[in-house]
């Protein structure tokens, strides 16, 4: 049971984000805050800057394809493509933030939302504010990979 809840309340925040409004200009740059990591600073993680891709799951499409790039100047862009539906592509920007050592807070300027990806080994992966990801069958399904 808590299994199917985590993975309700991941979808949830990966669809949070959507505001139901294509925005056709791309992303402005928001103010650039500094990055406040906690933790061992001889982490492994140092280098998570980078484009991470995958295709999130979707309950009423064929998927969110999900372009995240993590800029070295705490910016963070992402695109989420809901597939087959129209006008179903959405592009954010915003702030992000280390929280606990692996956990990537990003924050869009505009709501104040919160979404958060755990970094790992092949990637990163949705998570919630404390890094825990989704487990079993469908985890995979939760990774978007470095490209």
């Amino acid at each position: 049971m808590k299994g199917i809840y985590l993975l309700t309340v991941i979808t949830a925040i990966a669809v949070a984000g959507c505001d139901g409004k294509r925005k056709e200009n791309g992303c402005k740059k928001e103010i650039i805050t500094t990055v406040t990591k906690t933790g061992n600073s001889k982490n492994k993680i140092a280098d998570f800057y980078g484009t991470y891709k995958g295709t999130l799951p979707c309950a009423d499409c064929g998927g969110i394809r999900t372009t995240l790039k993590i800029n070295n100047d705490t910016t963070y862009e992402l695109i989420s493509e809901y597939i087959g539906m129209k006008d179903g592509i959405f592009e954010e920007c915003g702030v992000y933030r280390i929280i606990s050592g692996n956990i990537i807070e990003l924050t869009t300027p505009s709501s104040g939302e919160k979404t958060y990806y755990k970094i790992i080994d092949s990637g990163v992966a949705l998570s919630d504010s404390t890094g825990k990801t989704a487990n079993g069958k469908l985890a995979k399904h939760y990774i978007l990979k470095r490209h």
